[in-house]
C-alpha cells in the first residue's frame, strides 16, 4: 500500500517533526531539489564564489609560510571589506533559499501536489522582494541580541525562524508578520527551541561530513594544479558552502513543518479542512436500493 502523503497542517510532537521532515524530503526530493537549485542556485553560486575569494585572501599567510616568510598583519586583517560583503551576500542567499522552500510548501499545502519549477519561480519573484525587505529589521534584532547579550539573540532566532513562512503562506504586512511571530511562539518556546536545535545539528553534521569529503578531494586537485595553499583553502570552503546550502533544505523543511504545527495548535485550520472534506464525500451507499 502506498504511503500517505505528508499533511502539513497538523499537530506534531517533537519526534513527528523529524519523521515528517524526512518523509516530506523523500517524497518531494526531485521536484524540491530541482526547484531549489534552479531558483536559488544563482544566489548559492555567487555566495560560494565570494566565500572562496574571502578565504583565499584570509589564508594568504599560508603561502607566506610555505615560501619561508610570514607577516603578522595577514591574520589581523580578517575583518576586511570583502568579509562584510561576503556576509551581506550570504544573508541575501539564505533569505532566497528560505523563500523558495516556503513557496514550495505553500503550493503543496494548497494544492496537495508538487509545484513545477515555473510555479515556484513565479511565487519566488512575487514574495522575495517583500521577504528580503521585511527580514532586514529581524536580522538587525538578532545580530544586536547576539552581540550584546547572546540570550536575546537566541530568543529572536527562535521567534523569527518561521518569519518567511508567515509572510509567504499568509501574505501579510510586516507588522502582522512581526506580531504573528511572537504570537505563534507563545507557550511553545522550549519545544520550538528543541526542534530547531536538533534540526540544526542534523543539518550541520550531514552537510559538514559531505562537504568536507567533497571539498578535500577538489581542493587536493586545486593544490596540485596551482601549488597555492590559499587557493586550495578557498576552493575547499567554496565546495563546503555549496554543499551546506543544499543541506539547508533539511533545516528549512523542519522549520516549515513546525510553523504549520504552531498554526494548527492556534487555529485548527487543517483539522477543519479535513472535516470539511469528509463532509463533502459522497455516501457510497446512497445509490443502493433498500431490500426487505
Amino acid at each position: 500500500m502506498a504511503q500517505q502523503k505528508v499533511q502539513l497542517r497538523k499537530i506534531r510532537d517533537f519526534g513527528e517533526n523529524f519523521s515528517d521532515t524526512f518523509q516530506f524530503i523523500r517524497e518531494e526530493f526531485k521536484p524540491l531539489l530541482v526547484s531549489f537549485l534552479l531558483v536559488a542556485g544563482v544566489f548559492i553560486l555567487v555566495t560560494a564564489i565570494f566565500s572562496g575569494l574571502y578565504q583565499k585572501s584570509a589564508f594568504g599567510f599560508l603561502d607566506e609560510i610555505e615560501n619561508g616568510g610570514f607577516r603578522n598583519n595577514e591574520i589581523s586583517s580578517t575583518f576586511t571589506g570583502m568579509y562584510f560583503l561576503y556576509l551581506g551576500v550570504m544573508l541575501v542567499t539564505v533569505t532566497a533559499m528560505r523563500t523558495v522552500v516556503a513557496v514550495y510548501m505553500k503550493y503543496y499545502d494548497e494544492h496537495e501536489t508538487s509545484p513545477t519549477v515555473q510555479q515556484v519561480s513565479s511565487g519566488f519573484l512575487k514574495y522575495f522582494p517583500k521577504v528580503f525587505l521585511y527580514s532586514i529589521p529581524t536580522y538587525f534584532l538578532v545580530i544586536v541580541g547576539l552581540v550584546f547579550c547572546i540570550l536575546p539573540g537566541i530568543y529572536f532566532i527562535v521567534v523569527f525562524a518561521p518569519f518567511v513562512f508567515i509572510i509567504v503562506s499568509e501574505d501579510v504586512s510586516f507588522a502582522d508578520a512581526f506580531g504573528r511571530s511572537f504570537d505563534l511562539i507563545k507557550e511553545n518556546f522550549w519545544l520550538t527551541l528543541g526542534i530547531y536545535l536538533v534540526a540544526y545539528i542534523i543539518f550541520s553534521v550531514s552537510s559538514g561530513i559531505t562537504g568536507l569529503i567533497l571539498g578535500l578531494a577538489v581542493s587536493a586537485v586545486s593544490y596540485f594544479t596551482t601549488k597555492e595553499l590559499s587557493t586550495s583553502v578557498g576552493v575547499l570552503m567554496s565546495v563546503v558552502s555549496i554543499v551546506q546550502y543544499i543541506f539547508y533544505i533539511i533545516f528549512f523543511v523542519s522549520v516549515g513543518l513546525h510553523y504549520y504545527n504552531l498554526v494548527e495548535i492556534k487555529e485548527g485550520t487543517g483539522l477543519a479542512k479535513r472535516l470539511e472534506g469528509l463532509g463533502n464525500n459522497i455516501n457510497p451507499n446512497e445509490n443502493i436500493e433498500e431490500q426487505y
